[in-house]
């Protein structure tokens, strides 16, 4: 050891790393597997991505566990998830709703209640998407439909240019064609069995599918629920971030981060307030309920056990326990859930095409055709636009025909006098004062 002055000695000291220092804070499990079976099962890295583009939360600053020191059963049974191809798209059009995808789901068994089918809509900009649960495909062109006249009614900035569909024979109708050719929409239909020229909606059928599988699995309701845990795969999804953007796509549509303190584990026990006719004073004020997804921050969707029937009920009024999950038909009932089919071939003969399809897509239209003849008579119609389309042989300013004018003034009951003169008046001849 080398001296340099009395007493100083020099030596080589390396720097040692202390993780438990510089590391922040370890999340707690519980807190992690909560809000991991909220937000519907995501892997870590998506999961990591969720908490930073959004708030509402604990987990904003905390170290995230390692996928040794977590494992969740329902995603280990549900999920089976291969690698991907290479993308075929690099670069997608930055303009909203250029272009939208569609395809449709099913035949699904077991049904869910009517309900056989859904639908999905996604657009290849921002990935915002919708769902739609069919009864049977006859009814595919009038959802679809109405859901164009609802984006244009609510995006008249942003005019849907391109539509992708299926090259099957629910989406061959030459009403919609018409429709779609007067506003300016080119519909495009891939290659017949060429599932890769549609990628972006059968990429979200197995999104949902990949969803809804543990959603059911962690809770304790019968595949024929599947209705509602697809709607409720789908509001999940439109607040996760996707590969091709950094941010959700609801904030990419809203332009706001999007606050997820409003959601709770699907199928866990909700107490709804009972209706004021319904109750008593010395009687419960609550009942039991089953959480199945929401409407609006503000508004709950919950299914009553016993009747298996659907409500609503408002977030504030309710309490959640998300570690009961109640059974439909009592806690007496034994569950006994089947495999889901998701394209049962040998279902579809019994959905044949009628002309119910057309009929319903012509009566879309001439609802909304006369929409657009009728002007609001409570509104200006100078300042407000109902459509972007303008109305058809509407006038800003409605005038009535004079023969119209000329019946009603003759209609009208002539107005007495009264007797004497005028207030204010002075006679030509004074009278002489007495």
């Amino acid at each position: 050891m080398r001296s340099y002055t009395p007493g100083l000695y020099g030596t080589l000291i390396s720097s040692v790393e202390t993780h438990s220092i510089t590391n922040p804070k370890l999340v707690d499990q519980s807190t992690f597997t909560l809000w991991h079976d909220r937000l519907g099962h995501p892997g870590k890295t998506m999961m990591y991505r969720i908490i930073e583009n959004s708030h509402g939360h604990p987990l904003k600053d905390l170290k995230f566990l390692v996928k040794g020191d977590f494992i969740c059963s329902a995603c280990s049974l549900g999920k089976f998830i291969t690698k991907s191809s290479i993308t075929k798209v690099n670069v997608e059009s930055p303009i909203f709703l250029e272009r939208i995808q569609g395809d449709i789901c099913g035949p699904i068994t077991p049904s869910c209640g009517p309900f056989k089918y859904f639908m999905v809509l996604i657009d290849a900009s921002t990935r915002w998407s919708h769902v739609s649960l069919l009864s049977t495909r006859n009814v595919a062109f009038a959802r679809l439909l109405a859901q164009i006249i609802k984006l244009r009614a609510h995006f008249p900035d942003y005019p849907i240019k391109r539509i992708r569909l299926d090259n099957a024979g629910e989406f061959t109708s030459k009403s919609f064609n018409d429709y779609c050719q007067s506003i300016g929409i080119v519909v495009e239909h891939p290659v017949a069995h060429v599932h890769t020229q549609n990628g972006l909606a059968e990429s979200l059928i197995k999104r949902l599918q990949l969803i809804a599988r543990p959603l059911l699995m962690r809770s304790k309701l019968p595949s024929s629920a599947w209705g509602h845990a697809i709607l409720h795969a789908t509001a999940l999804i439109r607040l996760r971030p996707t590969a091709y953007h950094k941010f959700s796509p609801l904030q990419l549509v809203s332009g706001r981060e999007p606050d997820i303190s409003h959601l709770k584990v699907f199928g866990c026990a909700v107490y709804v307030p009972i209706p004021p006719p319904q109750r008593t004073k010395m009687g419960p004020q609550r009942r039991l309920g089953i959480y199945v997804g929401f409407e609006s921050p503000s508004i709950i969707k919950y299914l009553e056990p016993m009747t298996d029937d659907q409500f609503t009920a408002r977030y504030l009024d309710c309490q959640f326990n998300e570690t009961i999950f109640p059974v439909l038909g009592g806690e007496d009932k034994e569950i006994k859930r089947k495999d889901i089919a998701w394209n049962a071939t040998s279902m579809s003969f019994m959905d044949s095409r009628t002309n119910d399809s057309e009929l319903e897509v012509q009566r879309i239209i001439h609802l909304q055709s006369v929409a657009n003849r009728l002007p609001d008579a409570l509104i200006d119609t100078k300042r407000v636009t109902r459509s972007h389309i303008p109305a058809e042989n509407v006038p800003a300013r409605l005038e009535v025909p004079e023969v119209i004018l000329t019946q009603s003034k003759a209609s009208e009951s002539q107005i007495r006098r009264k007797r004497g003169r005028p207030i204010g008046s002075k006679d030509v001849n004074p009278r002489k004062k007495k």
